[in-house]
């Protein structure tokens, strides 16, 4: 038998994290005009293997609130995925609270090279919801 999987990439990475704070709300999913950017297209010419992707809140939000999480080529962009945050005042004994986006070491969010990524919330929160995004960069192959 062979040690060898068909059908594998194997490609250097190299670590990469973003954040991003969005403050005014975005309803329209379609055409989103206050998503923040949180990776540059510029910044992505070789792809992104994402494996951690979250929002958390600085503040109690006021209401609960849609984050959302959109692929952006630097004029249009496409959801591609959503949480929602609960409305906990975060104190000394209550943790801010985190909605998680659908990405994993098991199931990686793959973002193609030259596309970015931008994060929208749904309601407006005064003191910003952050987006982080964790995970490995491509690099181009010696």
């Amino acid at each position: 038998m062979s040690a060898i999987q068909t059908n594998a990439f194997i490609a250097t990475q190299r670590p990469v994290s973003a954040s991003a704070v969005a403050t005014a709300a975005e309803t329209a999913f379609h055409a989103p005009t206050q998503a923040v950017p949180v990776i540059d297209p510029a910044d992505n010419p070789q792809g992104l293997r994402l494996t951690k992707a979250y929002a958390i809140t600085r503040a109690a939000p006021g209401a609960v609130v849609n984050c959302q999480l959109y692929e952006w080529s630097g004029t249009s962009y496409t959801l591609i995925d959503s949480g929602l945050l609960a409305n906990t005042a975060p104190s000394a004994t209550v943790a801010n609270v985190k909605a998680v986006f659908d990405a994993s070491e098991d199931d990686p969010l793959f973002v193609a090279p030259g596309k970015g990524l931008a994060f929208a919330i749904g309601a407006n929160v005064a003191n910003g919801v952050v987006c982080r995004i964790s995970g490995g960069a491509y690099d181009p192959l010696p």
